[in-house]
C-alpha cells in the first residue's frame, strides 16, 4: 500500500464514554486515511479487509455505546412527556369550561350581529324590490294597447312614495319619475302606432275593394273577348263557306284560269288566317299578361307602396300592349299595298279580279268610288316606289 501524510484536526468530545474511540481516531487516520491499497494482489486485498474490519469495529462499538448511554436519557424523556400530559389534562379540566363559556358568548354575539345584518339586508332588499316593481311597469307595458298602457300609467301616477322607503325614498321617487316618462313615451308611440294600423287597415280594405272591382272588370273583359272570338270564328267560317262556294263557281266556269287564281286566293286567305291567329295569340298573351299582373296585385296588397308601383306598371304594360297591337295593325295595313302590288302590277287588274271573285262585296260600290280607290292606291304605290 502507498502511505500518504494527512493532517486532520483532532476530534474532541464532551462525552467521556466516547473518549477512547475519539483517541483511536487519530491513529486510524494516520494509518488508513488516504491509503491506496494494492487490492489487485492477494496481500494488498487482505490488508484492505483487515483495515476495514478494524475501523468497522470501532464504529460498531461506538454505536453500541451510544445506545447504552442514551437509554436512561430516553426513559427520562418518556417520563417527562407522560407527566406533562397528565398535568395538561388536569389544567384542561379547569380551562375548557371557562373557554366554552367564552366561546358561547362570542357565538351568541356573532349570531346577534349576523341577525342584525340579515335583517338590514332583508329590509334593504324589500325596499329595492318595491323600487324594481315600480321600474318593471315600463317593461310590462311594452306590447300592450294604448288603453292598457294608460291604465298602467294611471296606476303608477297614483302610487305614493311613503316614508316606508326610508333612506331609499329619493331612489323610489326617481324610479317613479323615470317610469312615468317611459310609460308616457310608450303611450304616445302606441297611440301613433294604432292610428297607423287603422290607416293601413283602411288602405287594405280600399285595395281589396279596388281588386274586387278589377277582377270583375277582368271577368267582363274575358267574357267579351270570348264572345268576340266566337263571333270571329263564326264569321271566318261563314267567309270560308262563301269563299269555297265562290271558288267552286269559278272552277266550273274557268277551270284553267282558276288554278292560278285559287292559289293566289288561298295564299291570301292563309295570310289572313295567320294575321287573325297572330291577333288572337296577341290577345291571349295580353290576357295572360293581364292575369299575371292581377296576381301580382293580389300578392302585393300587403305591401302598400309595392302595390301602387305594381298597379302603375300594370297600366303602363297595358298601354304598351295596346300601342304594340295598334302598331302591328298599322304595319300590316301599310304592307298590304306591297302584297297587292306583287300579285297585280296594274291596279286595274286587281279590281277586275276582286269584282270577279267577290261580286257581292262590290255590288253596292259606285264606279267613281272604285276609281278614287284605284287612284289612291296608285299614289301609294308611287310613294313606295320612290321610297
Amino acid at each position: 500500500m502507498n502511505a500518504q501524510i494527512n493532517q486532520q484536526p483532532t476530534v474532541i468530545t464532551e462525552i467521556a464514554e466516547y473518549s477512547q474511540t475519539a483517541a483511536a481516531l487519530a491513529d486510524l487516520r494516520h494509518r488508513f486515511l488516504g491509503i491506496a491499497f494494492n487490492v489487485a494482489t492477494t496481500k494488498g486485498l487482505d490488508e484492505a479487509k483487515k483495515a476495514r474490519q478494524e475501523v468497522k469495529g470501532y464504529r460498531t462499538a461506538l454505536e453500541a455505546k451510544r445506545k447504552e448511554i442514551k437509554a436512561p436519557a430516553l426513559e427520562r424523556c418518556r417520563l417527562i412527556d407522560d407527566e406533562a400530559k397528565t398535568i395538561t389534562a388536569a389544567l384542561l379540566e379547569i380551562e375548557e369550561p371557562i373557554d366554552q363559556q367564552i366561546k358561547a358568548e362570542e357565538a351568541r354575539k356573532e349570531a346577534e350581529k349576523a341577525a342584525k345584518v340579515e335583517a338590514e339586508r332583508q329590509r334593504v332588499a324589500a325596499i329595492r324590490v318595491q323600487i324594481e316593481a315600480i321600474k318593471n311597469h315600463a317593461g310590462f307595458a311594452v306590447g300592450k294597447s294604448a288603453d292598457a298602457i294608460l291604465k298602467i300609467l294611471s296606476g303608477v301616477e297614483g302610487f305614493e312614495i311613503g316614508e316606508d322607503f326610508q333612506e331609499f325614498k329619493p331612489d323610489a321617487e326617481q324610479a317613479k319619475a323615470e317610469t312615468l316618462d317611459k310609460l308616457k313615451t310608450l303611450h304616445t308611440a302606441q297611440v301613433e302606432h294604432e292610428a297607423e294600423q287603422a290607416r293601413i287597415a283602411a288602405e287594405r280594405a280600399e285595395l281589396a275593394r279596388l281588386r274586387a272591382e278589377a277582377e270583375a272588370r277582368e271577368r267582363e273583359s274575358a267574357a267579351a273577348r270570348a264572345e268576340q272570338e266566337r263571333k270571329d270564328r263564326e264569321a271566318r267560317a261563314e267567309q270560308e263557306r262563301k269563299d269555297r262556294e265562290a271558288r267552286e263557281a269559278v272552277e266550273r266556269e274557268q277551270a284553267a284560269k282558276l288554278a292560278a287564281e285559287r292559289a293566289a286566293h288561298e295564299a291570301e286567305l292563309k295570310k289572313q288566317r295567320e294575321a287573325q291567329e297572330a291577333e288572337l295569340k296577341a290577345q291571349r298573351e295580353a290576357q295572360a299578361k293581364a292575369e299575371a299582373e292581377a296576381r301580382a296585385i293580389r300578392e302585393a296588397e300587403e305591401k302598400r307602396l309595392d302595390a301602387e308601383r305594381a298597379e302603375i306598371a300594370r297600366i303602363q304594360a297595358e298601354a304598351k300592349a295596346k300601342a304594340d297591337a295598334e302598331a302591328a295593325k298599322k304595319s300590316a295595313i301599310e304592307r298590304l299595298p306591297s302584297v297587292i302590288n306583287a300579285a297585280f302590277p296594274d291596279i286595274a287588274d286587281f279590281f277586275k279580279w276582286f269584282k270577279a271573285t267577290y261580286p257581292e262585296a262590290v255590288a253596292g260600290w259606285q264606279e267613281d268610288a272604285v276609281e278614287e280607290a284605284a287612284e289612291a292606291y296608285q299614289i301609294q304605290r308611287d310613294r313606295m316606289a320612290t321610297s
